[in-house]
């Protein structure tokens, strides 16, 4: 098994703000471990995917369009000292789309 840092980007997350539902991206961290950097990225979405924080902040829902869709920035290989401190790694840090 190897140890990750996946840095990823989530964009299309419908969130309320000042009073009106807006499209957010947000950019995160997480640690994982596998065995390989797919199975790494699978993982790390998957993360978020299940993360009753981000379930219960957003409004999608299975009919929106375009659906909200989470990408990998950046995978990178760490020890397992990191990993063990660090994971799986917690919160976001949401900006507003611009819808131009």
């Amino acid at each position: 098994m190897t140890y990750y840092q996946a840095s990823l980007e989530g964009k299309g997350f419908l969130i309320e703000h000042e009073g009106a539902i807006k499209p957010h991206g947000f950019y995160t961290t997480r640690w994982v471990k596998a065995n390989n950097p797919e199975a790494a990225e699978l993982a790390a979405v998957e993360l978020l995917k299940s993360d009753a924080n981000l379930i219960n902040l957003t409004l999608n829902n299975r009919e929106s369009e375009p659906p909200p869709m989470i990408y990998l920035d950046s995978l990178n290989v760490v020890s397992w000292l990191t990993y063990f401190r660090r994971k799986p790694g917690a919160g976001y840090t949401f900006y507003l789309e611009d819808n131009e």
